[in-house]
This record gives C-alpha cells, sequence and structure tokens, in this order.
C-alpha cells in the first residue's frame, strides 16, 4: 500500500529532530534503517498509525521513541486487537516493545501478562537481520487467532487436509498449547493442595481431640488401678477380720455369734434392721441381674420380669422403713 505524504513527512522530521524534541536511538547513523522499518510496517499494516512519546522503562528510565499504534486485524473474525508497537532505543538489535492496549485481557493468556506486555517466542528470539516488524505483526495476527487475548475460546478446528505450516507458527501453537496445558495441571494442583491442606487441618483436629481421650482414659485407668489396690487392701482386712472372728466374738469372757451382736433394743428397731437389709439385699439382686442381661444371660423377657418383682418387694420394704421412720408402726 503506497502511505501518504504526510505519514513520510512525520517520521522524518522525527528522526531529524534535535535538542529537547530529539528522539532517544542511540545509533544516529542507523534511523534510515528504523525510518525503512516503521515505513515498511505501516505500509504492510495500514490500520497502524506512527506517533512519538515518551516510554518509562520498568527502572523508571525515560526515552523519547517513535511508535505505530491503532487495532490490529484478525482474518479469522471481525474483532481487532488495540496494538502499541514501540521502536526500542537501540532498535533493529533489541526487540520491539509490544503492548495490547486493553483491561479485559483473557486470563491466564499464553502470551500476555496482567500489564498487556506482550513476549511471544518471535520477540524473546527476536535478531536482526532475520527479524522484522511486519513479520513481527504477521505472527501476532497468528498467535491471537490461535489464542483470542480478549475471551476465554477453544481454538478455531483444525482444517480437514494438513496445511504446511511455518517452523515460527508450529512452535508458536506449540507454546499456546503447553501453556495451556501447564495452566490446567497447575488449577488441578491447586485444588489438590486445598483438600489436602483441609485434610490436614481435619486430622490435626481429629489428633488433638484423641490425645485429649487417651489422657483421660489414662486418668480413668489410673483411678481405677487406685481404687483396686484400696479394695484389695480392705479386702484383707475384712477376710483377716473373718478369719479371727470365724468362730464368734469373745464379749464378756464367752463367745457369741457376730450376728447376735447386731440385735435392736426394741422390735421396732429390729424391723428397722431387717428392712434395711432387705432393700440394699434387693439392690444388690437387681445389679446382679442388670449384669447378667448385659452379658446375655437373661433375655428381654426374664430380666423385666424379675426386676418388676423385685421392685415390688422392695416398695413395700420402703414403705415399711417411712412408717417406722414416722413412729407409724
Amino acid at each position: 500500500m503506497v502511505l501518504a505524504t504526510s505519514t513520510y513527512r512525520f517520521i522524518d522530521t522525527a528522526l531529524s529532530n534535535t535538542g529537547p524534541f530529539a528522539l532517544s536511538y542511540s545509533h544516529a547513523n542507523l534511523k534510515w534503517l528504523i525510518r525503512d522499518h516503521l515505513l515498511a510496517l505501516l505500509a504492510d499494516f495500514p490500520s497502524l498509525s506512527p506517533s512519538i512519546d515518551t516510554f518509562t522503562h520498568h527502572d523508571g528510565t525515560t526515552v523519547h521513541l517513535l511508535h505505530a499504534s491503532g487495532p490490529l486485524p484478525l482474518p479469522s473474525s471481525s474483532s481487532t486487537v488495540p496494538l502499541t508497537i514501540w521502536l526500542h532505543q537501540n532498535h533493529p538489535f533489541h526487540p520491539p516493545l509490544v503492548y495490547v492496549s486493553s483491561p479485559h485481557i483473557a486470563r491466564n493468556h499464553p502470551f500476555i501478562d496482567p500489564s498487556g506486555a506482550v513476549a511471544t517466542p518471535y520477540i524473546l528470539s527476536w535478531q536482526y537481520p532475520k527479524s522484522n516488524l511486519s513479520d513481527l505483526a504477521r505472527n501476532l495476527i497468528n498467535l491471537f487467532t490461535f489464542s483470542p487475548p480478549f475471551m476465554e475460546e477453544p481454538p478455531p478446528p483444525p482444517a480437514k487436509t494438513c496445511p504446511i505450516v511455518s517452523k515460527r507458527e508450529a512452535i508458536d501453537r506449540l507454546t499456546t498449547c503447553l501453556h495451556r496445558d501447564m495452566a490446567s495441571m497447575k488449577a488441578r494442583a491447586d485444588e489438590d493442595i486445598e483438600g489436602a491442606l483441609g485434610l490436614q487441618a481435619r486430622l490435626v483436629e481429629r489428633a488433638r481431640e484423641l490425645l485429649v481421650m487417651e489422657r483421660a482414659v489414662e486418668r480413668e485407668r489410673a483411678g481405677l488401678k487406685r481404687r483396686e489396690r484400696e479394695m484389695e487392701a480392705a479386702k484383707d482386712v475384712l477376710v483377716n477380720w473373718l478369719r479371727v472372728n470365724e468362730r464368734g466374738i469373745l464379749m464378756d469372757d464367752e463367745r457369741v455369734v457376730a450376728d447376735e451382736v447386731f440385735e435392736g433394743g426394741d422390735r421396732c428397731s429390729m424391723l428397722v434392721i431387717e428392712n434395711k437389709a432387705a432393700d440394699r439385699a434387693i439392690e444388690d439382686v437387681v445389679y446382679e441381674i442388670e449384669q447378667g442381661f448385659n452379658e446375655g444371660l437373661l433375655n428381654l423377657e426374664r430380666y423385666m420380669k424379675e426386676v418388676r418383682s423385685l421392685a415390688r418387694e422392695q416398695f413395700f420394704v420402703r414403705a415399711m422403713l417411712m412408717k417406722l421412720k414416722r413412729g407409724l408402726y
């Protein structure tokens, strides 16, 4: 395409400026090569237009550079990509600085970071004189067609035939596929890690609960051991006492049966002793029956029958104790 005269005049004037308006290109003798590269780009892609502006590098350095900006059309769709191609101050030995001018960049795009900076294999492997601006723009069109920059869309279906593609295009497509696979694997790995961390937290909490329960069981076991020793000691005392007094207790220089020692002073006291002994005996029998039921020695019907019978008998015994306590008998 034939460029307008104003375009030639603008670029020539920009490159010939001196003083505060001079451009920052370090190779003064290569300015006309820069002119030819930029004109070739504008001729091949008329949607782009030249301009001059100040560019700030990551280290804070500011330079005065030429750039071509505008919508870059994608042949596979009606959409365009707003693009700015800055010619580095060391052009053509340093690759251009390419930015997509849009806040709606696709998430995890393989060639565009969230700031809009573009890093493609063509740019990363830039080498003069093999590399140039027009081929860079064509490469960007191929990449953005295969991997849209503004929406998460699947790549266009492959053609039924197997066209011969360039080595560069094959590398770009392979890079895109690898990036998508890595992003998918990273997302799955993040989910697995999150699930594992949640499981770890639950296991730690469960371990803490088990530790508390273990300590409680240890305390209870220690208490039972202590109680067992106390009961063994009490049993020994009782056995020794019975062994000494099995033939009776010496009272007033004569031996009497132990049961005859504990008797009430009157008929009411005797009834109290008898009924209290009966009440405690019934309690012991109920306990033994319950143990037998828990161990499967008694079925439910037999268990209920025996308990009802003993409860009825215990009721009358306790009623008699109440009457004796009130002096009603």
